[in-house]
């Protein structure tokens, strides 16, 4: 698809892959709303860029905040062509028996139930008009199970039954339901989850992968690789869920030590 002059709306647009994404959308000449609840950070943020940038505040996890937000958004613009529905929270590692109820409710919460609200304001407009693009932010985790992320992996894996699902039932009606996966990458979030992989990804590589996957036709993308497991999953799914499990066992250990560590530190 064409980005150039396109309004983009990029949610969780503060920092990590968000910030990263919505800074190359503005490169690519779209016309970038950087959403998030660091209104005055995103106010900084945006002010090198002039027009082609709008900050706006945004609150994924309330209903008023989403509406009041797009509602802005369409009487600054007219219409929001693309959604990046980025915002998230990687959590902590922990097993789920050690773990209360209300933080894997909060983690459907931002991730499942935030994606669904910002779709439930979009989409109505976007049908009016016969187009727009939804793109929405799953994981690896969403896909092949993992250790000590019990409510990211059903956040996220619920997160691709809803695209492929609103998908189908929206092509009809002019509006492209896709899914964007990143890799492990670099940022404050990313680093809770300690995982022993051969790479770690940098914002940056992030945020242009994404922009290659929003001008072609794609319906999902696993970037950095993780198609790979991807594929190991399909045709030896004992494999996968060895090689998945040995990966959050090891990260649960090194975060077990990091606590006792801490803790005799006196920190």
């Amino acid at each position: 698809m064409e980005i150039k002059d396109r309004v983009v709306l990029v949610t969780g647009a503060s920092m990590g892959i968000g910030h990263a994404i919505a800074q190359a959308l503005v490169a690519a000449q779209a016309r970038v709303v950087f959403a998030a609840r660091s209104l005055d950070k995103l106010r900084v943020a945006t002010q090198e860029h002039g027009a082609r940038a709008f900050a706006v505040g945004m609150d994924v996890t309330r209903d008023d905040s989403v509406d009041l937000a797009v509602q802005r958004v369409e009487r600054e613009f007219g219409a929001i062509d693309v959604v990046v529905n980025n915002a998230g929270s990687g959590g902590g590692m922990s097993r789920w028996r050690d773990t209360d109820s209300h933080s894997l409710r909060d983690m459907m919460d931002v991730h499942f139930l935030g994606t669904e609200r910002v779709m439930r304001a979009v989409v109505p407009s976007m049908i009016q008009r016969g187009s727009g693009t939804i793109v929405n932010f799953s994981s690896t985790l969403g896909y092949v199970a993992m250790p000590g992320t019990a409510g990211y992996n059903a956040a996220k894996a619920a997160v691709v039954m809803l695209s492929r699902t609103l998908r189908a039932e929206l092509r009809t009606q002019g509006v492209d339901v896709r899914l964007f996966s990143p890799p492990h990458t670099s940022t404050d979030s990313g680093k809770d989850m300690p995982l022993n992989l051969p790479k770690i990804f940098e914002p940056d590589w992030v945020a242009q992968q994404f922009v290659k996957f929003l001008k072609g036709s794609r319906a999902e993308l696993l970037a950095g690789g993780n198609g790979s497991l991807l594929v190991i999953q399909r045709m030896w799914p004992s494999l996968a869920g060895l090689i998945m499990e040995r990966i959050g066992f090891d990260a649960l250990e090194r975060v077990a030590t990091r606590q006792l560590s801490a803790r005799s530190s006196g920190t």
